[in-house]
């Protein structure tokens, strides 16, 4: 009993944002604990259009899946990894690991102020994710204390590429 997306089966809410619900799960199966991210519903009809901009709810659900693709082909230690894209009609959804800990910008405001050590750490893990990500062709694009999540041992990772775009793009593609 209970909810799930696929094999994953629903715990609770981690966190909310404009276009998406992210959940912490657990795997039918493995019992491993997953964080499964979903496009909100309100945008998930590929026929559908946006109550406010009149735009094509494919838009969203593109760019949604898109995300997944490029978490997918990113394996480094500062970025989230994703093991799943599932889209199929109205239902699209990432798979990626639970990250215990909290986001940059949370971790802020919890503590007002970091070590300079710590903050360096930080830092250099932030770097060397977006470095990685760049030898790979793929630039961020909305990076921001949110999308940096700082895992209970104080490791950087970075989440949420929806905005990415292949480097080489990047200069002619308006975000």
């Amino acid at each position: 009993t209970g909810f799930f997306y696929g094999d994953y089966k629903v715990l609770y809410c981690v966190g909310a944002g404009t276009f998406a619900r992210v959940f912490r799960a657990v795997h039918r199966e493995t019992g491993k604990m997953f964080a499964v991210k979903v496009l909100r519903s309100s945008l998930s009809n590929p026929k559908g259009f946006h109550e406010k901009s009149g735009k094509s709810l494919k838009l969203y659900i593109d760019l949604f899946h898109r995300e997944g693709e490029f978490g997918m082909k990113l394996k480094h230690p500062n970025i989230v990894e994703v093991h799943e894209v599932y889209s199929h009609n109205a239902m699209h959804y990432i798979v990626m690991d639970f990250v215990e800990g909290r986001n940059l910008r949370e971790f802020y405001r919890a503590r007002r102020r970091f070590d300079p050590l710590e903050a360096a750490e930080i830092m250099a893990g932030v770097m060397s994710g977006l470095t990685y990500a760049l030898q790979q062709g793929v630039t961020h694009r909305d990076l921001k204390m949110s999308n940096v999540l700082v895992s209970s041992e104080g490791m950087a990772k970075l989440v949420d590429f929806g905005l990415a775009v292949l480097a080489e793009h990047a200069g002619t593609i308006a975000g």
